[in-house]
């Protein structure tokens, strides 16, 4: 004859729960405010930080990308500019890197960008 035994046992108290509720909401929570600092830093300057892409970059964005990416090898070679609607502001050469300010017009926009490029190619917005 088989026995069939009820084992009756205690629950850990809700208040365990309840805990591990918090703490993962306090993790999502985290995560999105996190993700959403990251991502308005990297939507301020996406060229300079180097995420041409979208949810960061605009069409006017990424029109700027690709007319940087002709203008580099011009920079580096140290050739005069012949490119239209690209402005150099002030040119200049220190620590074996070159320095341009540029004033582009971009996608309708005016923006103005300092390159500076070495072994590395660095960019950040400017004031006009």
């Amino acid at each position: 004859m088989k026995r069939w035994v009820l084992v009756l046992t205690e629950r850990g108290s809700d208040r365990e729960g309840k805990r591990r509720r918090i703490a993962a909401l306090l993790v999502v929570l985290g995560g999105l405010i996190g993700s959403w600092g990251v991502g308005s830093v990297l939507a301020s300057d996406p060229i300079g930080y180097g995420v041409p892409i979208w949810p960061f970059a605009d069409t006017a964005d990424r029109a700027e990308h690709a007319l940087l990416t002709q203008i580099v090898p011009v920079v580096r070679a140290g050739s005069p500019l012949n490119h239209s609607g690209v402005q150099v502001l002030r040119q200049t050469s220190a620590y074996g890197s070159a320095f341009w300010t540029l004033k582009m017009q971009v996608d309708g926009e005016t923006r103005c960008r300092e390159v500076a490029v070495g072994l590395n190619v660095t960019s950040r917005r400017v004031d006009c």
